[in-house]
């Protein structure tokens, strides 16, 4: 980040063009404006510089590789959810095995406790993100990153 008045006239410029963009790519208002926030979040940071010769083609850009990145994570949470719902009619499993209270432990102890209550939420309490976002106050989209991250960390400890 160059200074505040130069990110300030980048963001005057280029917010409107990009929440468009990245409206018309995943049709969803607020993980839009998610988006295109996250991007000059990291401007703001010195993540991202954006101070190229085409700065509104970079920005561009990095919208539409956003917004690619959204719908790919959430088709693959389709996916999953299409598979839970075959699994569904598998015999239920026996909450007292030592792979539950082993997946348990991991849940007490290695998640955050954000991630741990919006697994939490998501598949003891069965609440739907929209829910889960309206009750903890934040955007779907970081429910989705939340659940994700503490799926991750599932999948990485219980080997």
């Amino acid at each position: 980040m160059q200074n505040k008045e130069q990110f300030e006239e980048l963001f005057r410029n280029n917010y409107g063009q990009m929440l468009r963009l990245s409206m018309l790519i995943v049709k969803d208002e607020e993980e839009s404006k998610d988006i295109v926030s996250d991007i000059f979040t990291e401007i703001w940071d010195g993540a991202i510089n954006p101070y190229v010769d085409k700065p509104r083609s970079y920005l561009m850009m990095c919208v539409r590789n956003r917004c690619l990145d959204l719908l790919n994570h959430k088709r693959i949470k389709d996916r999953v959810c299409r598979l839970l719902i075959l699994d569904s009619s598998l015999p239920a499993i026996n909450n007292d095995t030592p792979d539950m209270q082993r997946l348990r432990d991991i849940v007490d102890t290695l998640l955050s406790a954000r991630d741990r209550q919006v697994l939490i939420m998501k598949y003891e309490r069965k609440m739907k993100y929209r829910e889960i976002s309206d009750e903890l106050k934040i955007s779907q989209v970081a429910v989705y990153k939340h659940l994700s991250q503490a799926l991750k960390t599932l999948k990485a400890n219980f080997k």
